[in-house]
């Protein structure tokens, strides 16, 4: 199942350093990017694949030209993107912050990343539309006990408070988002209350 793009992406290159942002700074970033989930999967596929150009970009997701010049801009602005004008074509680099909401819930790229998800995965888009965000967000926490085996798929739909076919069908949804998470996220493990070493996906 794709994840940032139906062609899988290229490899990822050296990780860059996680973004310290103000409290001011992080709520609007991190509103924006959850509200907005073509601007989460630009910013997750810079986050992960970069440093890259806006071709790149254009090319990867499939974004319209004019689009991605201004989404590119509204990530600089946000202060979650750069770009690097001694290159020529300017390469642009995201860097991952994590940034804690007042439920205390930790909002990294893994969860941007499930909302980046809604935009061309229908199992996400229709668990986001009927639940909202804060299902989606009980739903990837509930997804990775599930793939450590700490909850069983029903135990999972429960804890999200859906029903278990609803509950089952997230769970594959998100797993890619888990994936990636597990090795491009350096906050992930705030986010997932479980050990990031005992996610298991090769038995699915």
């Amino acid at each position: 199942m794709p994840t940032l793009t139906d062609h899988g992406g290229t490899p990822p290159t050296e990780e860059a350093s996680p973004r310290s942002l103000d409290d001011l700074n992080g709520l609007l970033a991190a509103t924006t990017l959850l509200q907005s989930p073509r601007l989460a999967r630009e910013y997750v596929y810079l986050c992960y694949y970069g440093p890259t150009t806006i071709q790149e970009l254009i090319d990867e997701l499939d974004v319209a030209r004019a689009t991605a010049y201004d989404d590119v801009e509204q990530l600089e602005r946000l202060g979650v993107v750069d770009r690097d004008e001694s290159t020529r074509p300017h390469r642009l680099t995201a860097t991952p912050f994590a940034f804690v909401d007042g439920r205390d819930v930790a909002i990294t790229p893994t969860l941007i990343h499930a909302v980046a998800l809604t935009e061309f995965d229908d199992d996400a888009a229709y668990f986001h539309d009927r639940h909202g965000l804060g299902a989606l967000t009980t739903a990837v926490q509930a997804a990775a006990k599930y793939y450590t085996g700490e909850l069983t798929q029903r135990m999972a739909a429960t804890e999200m408070g859906v029903q278990p076919v609803e509950g089952i069908a997230i769970i594959y949804a998100l797993r890619p988002v888990l994936e990636a998470g597990r090795e491009h996220d350096p906050y992930f493990e705030q986010l997932i209350s479980c050990d990031p070493g005992e996610l298991d996906f090769d038995g699915e």
